[in-house]
């Protein structure tokens, strides 16, 4: 392979950074103009306890911590608005373009490919989605693609004998496959699918003789690095198995189903409530998306004149697609369904990647052109007519809801809220935009909570019962929700209700947050 040119270096890299502008400039667009809902709401909330006390109590809850250590610090040096902690996330999905970037230009060994890779993840409305989001995915997305481009370099220069730099690589791949299982649990999958592709290249390349891959360095470099990854996480191992019991018995997401892969590649393209009916022509739409990507892989792996030269990165990506698929399918089957799309954002990666591949290996540049600038366009026709259908400018949810509230409200009015699944945010809004006010209480029979209603992250002053209705003078302020665990609460006599306001949230499942004034005569 000929040494690129200063001049074409410089050219790639001003493209990169275009794109890395692009994609972030997509993803902070209005990025505080939705309301923060419980998952965010959950982040902030966790990080405002000691690192000690932050990683005792997201044990008693469903992820894995480094996420979180991560954003504290942030919120040390930029605060805890909305705007703060979603920039974290931001910040990382630019990360993740140029890693995609990184990762492609050299595991398919073109520049083309990685340029393209990088376009294509910069305006993918799938990807953007969870860049708005204060939570782990993009930190997760980071951390998939830089490992894979450490995974790819080690296992080259394990073949090629290159000791010193093989012993480098490998550590640096240890070193980023444990931070990313730290992150979230599905990058466990993503694990898996590493492991598959080193498993599955030794084994093309040894034909699966015993002495061979015995004396092969890649062998011995692949378990080193395999038993840095489990020393590294087996302080957590407990800690995930208990974990995985609060999943197994209390998870909310619906079984699968057998439009569950197709609906889900759909959304990948077009992020939208609105699938497409399962008849007709819908149908026949909806099952070519899998069918497409299954072809595309074949392509890559075998049908290209390019393919010899980089069928390991074929073999790496096509597995860093299909394995998390295959994995969550055959385990929501055997147990509590894990089948989630936004789960599937690490694998989407891989399937953006195969796509820019396929694109970037059309032999006549004019057609290449064409194909990569419509499939652009069309990416982000898609965004937008994502971010038309959500009307955030219309529903402006627990935000409004706060702002009214402590806009209205006396000095001494108390502020209740009936379900945990909004008591977050809204205690966010109020801590973050109304200090020196009261704070609003959460509204609890028991004092008690569910892990995944926000459980691990309660403390004793957030809780009130039914002595609010006692304790208050004149007036009262309650905040409920119609949407996901909606906690309706009949105040009792002599209280009557003054007034009530409805503010709509963005998401279905959400509906809406309402402010209802009462007053005791």
């Amino acid at each position: 392979m000929n040494k690129p040119s200063k001049r074409a270096t410089q050219l790639v890299l001003w493209a990169l950074l275009a794109i890395i502008v692009l994609g972030i400039g997509l993803r902070a667009y209005e990025l505080t103009a939705r309301s923060l809902w419980f998952d965010e709401a959950f982040s902030w909330r966790l990080i405002q306890f000691s690192p000690s006390e932050l990683i005792e109590r997201d044990a008693a809850d469903v992820h894995p911590p480094l996420y979180y250590l991560l954003l504290q610090p942030w919120s040390v040096v930029f605060g805890s608005s909305i705007l703060a902690l979603r920039s974290f996330s931001v910040a990382l999905a630019g990360l993740t373009i140029a890693a995609a970037y990184l990762f492609t230009s050299e595991a398919f060994r073109s520049r083309a490919a990685g340029l393209t890779a990088a376009l294509f993840l910069a305006v993918s409305g799938f990807q953007i989605q969870y860049a708005w989001e204060a939570r782990m995915y993009t930190l997760g997305t980071f951390l998939v693609l830089l490992s894979s481009w450490f995974l790819i370099k080690a296992v080259r220069s394990s073949v090629a004998k290159e000791d010193k730099a093989s012993y480098w690589l490998w550590f640096g791949y240890a070193l980023t496959a444990s931070a990313m299982i730290y992150v979230h649990y599905y990058a466990l999958f993503t694990l898996v699918a590493q492991a598959v592709f080193a498993v599955g290249y030794l084994l093309l390349r040894t034909r699966g003789r015993i002495g061979e891959i015995i004396s092969q360095r890649l062998t011995w470099h692949g378990l080193g690095a395999a038993a840095l990854i489990a020393v590294a996480y087996a302080p957590w191992l407990p800690t995930f198995i208990s974990q995985n019991s609060q999943v197994q018995d209390n998870f909310w997401i619906p079984r699968i189903g057998g439009w569950s892969i197709p609906d889900t590649f759909y959304r990948m393209l077009a992020p939208t409530s609105g699938i497409p009916q399962h008849t007709g022509v819908g149908w026949i739409l909806l099952a070519a998306l899998p069918i497409f990507f299954i072809v595309a892989s074949w392509i890559i792996l075998a049908a290209s004149p390019r393919s010899r030269d980089t069928r390991d990165a074929a073999l790496l990506t096509v597995s860093l697609a299909a394995t998390p698929f295959v994995l969550s399918i055959v385990l929501s089957w055997l147990g509590q369904s894990l089948y989630q799309d936004r789960f599937f954002v690490f694998a989407h990666l891989a399937i953006v990647i195969i796509l820019a591949v396929l694109v970037s290996r059309i032999m006549k540049s004019k057609i290449r052109y064409i194909a990569i600038a419509a499939l652009t366009l069309g990416l982000l026709t898609t965004f937008a007519a994502f971010w038309l259908e959500l009307d955030i400018k219309n529903r402006p949810g627990a935000h409004a809801a706060t702002t009214l509230t402590y806009e209205q409200r006396g000095e001494n009015d108390p502020v209740v809220v009936s379900s945990p699944f909004i008591y977050f945010a809204i205690l966010h809004y109020a801590q973050e935009e109304h200090a020196g006010s009261p704070l609003p209480r959460l509204y609890s029979a028991t004092g008690e909570l569910e892990h995944f209603a926000g459980g691990p992250i309660l403390t004793d002053d957030d809780v009130i019962g039914e002595e609010i209705f006692t304790a208050a003078e004149s007036t009262l302020w309650m905040i409920d929700t119609t949407g996901f665990g909606s906690s309706p609460l009949q105040v009792p006599a002599p209280w009557l209700p003054v007034s009530t306001e409805p503010f709509t949230e963005v998401f279905g499942h959400q509906q809406s947050v309402f402010v209802t004034q009462y007053a005791r005569p």
